[in-house]
């Protein structure tokens, strides 16, 4: 792993001490010497049926890209505007990421089974300059020219924003490798469903509990829904 973040990722050095009581006592408390899982795991049932409303009249009107692209887009606003997601800790030291990757796994089938794609920029893009660099490195991780593996060298410093949009579960509890970078988050999205008139899907939330937990989770879905009617 490189102690070092790539300057692209706009890397800002940080002193918790400087950083308020709560977050100067855990940064240190969850990563040094863990003694226990420093993860939460949470799945909240999303309404999305003003989103989605929202998302169609876009497409309608000829916009391009998936739901799911414009749930990304949208939680990616949400995050750069959350600083504790964007921590992490490399080496010794903590970073807050100014402009971090996201990291998308794909599913291919076959004996490949998954490849991934890398989206940089993400915080700096417009939504169609967004959707667009996403049908790309799509297409290109569905082709059989697609390159394995090669994303794993930013994979710790990315958000990993999954979708399993088949899958209607209501729970779920990612894995984590020890030696994993810490403060990094992960998010699932599920399969759409109607309940009743309202158009709901389950969202997985894996949390570092160094830097963050469920209170600033609850800020960040609620600045994740108004961003979604926004657009």
């Amino acid at each position: 792993m490189m102690h070092i973040p790539p300057e692209r990722f706009q890397p800002e050095r940080i002193d918790p001490a400087k950083l308020g009581s709560w977050l100067s006592w855990s940064l240190g408390f969850f990563t040094d010497t863990v003694l226990q899982d420093p993860f939460l795991d949470l799945t909240l049932q999303l309404d999305l049926t003003e989103a989605y409303a929202r998302y169609s009249t876009i497409k309608a009107s000829g916009g391009k890209g998936t739901f799911f692209a414009f749930l990304v887009w949208h939680l990616a606003r949400a995050l750069a505007a959350h600083p504790s997601f964007n921590l992490r800790r490399i080496g010794e030291d903590w970073y807050v990421l100014h402009n971090p990757p996201i990291f998308i796994p794909v599913a291919v089938g076959g004996s490949t089974r998954f490849r991934d794609i890398v989206m940089e920029d993400v915080y700096s893009q417009d939504y169609p300059t967004f959707i667009d660099q996403y049908i790309e490195k799509l297409a290109m991780a569905r082709s059989p020219e697609g390159e394995v593996g090669k994303s794993w060298e930013v994979f710790d410093y990315a958000h990993f924003i999954g979708n399993l949009p088949n899958l209607r579960f209501t729970g779920m509890t990612l894995h984590w490798r020890s030696d994993q970078m810490h403060g990094q988050s992960f998010f699932y999205f599920g399969q759409r469903y109607q309940n009743g008139e309202r158009i709901l899907m389950p969202l997985s939330v894996k949390l570092h509990h160094a830097c963050t937990d469920f209170f600033v989770l609850d800020e960040l879905i609620v600045d994740f829904n108004r961003r979604l009617l926004m657009l």
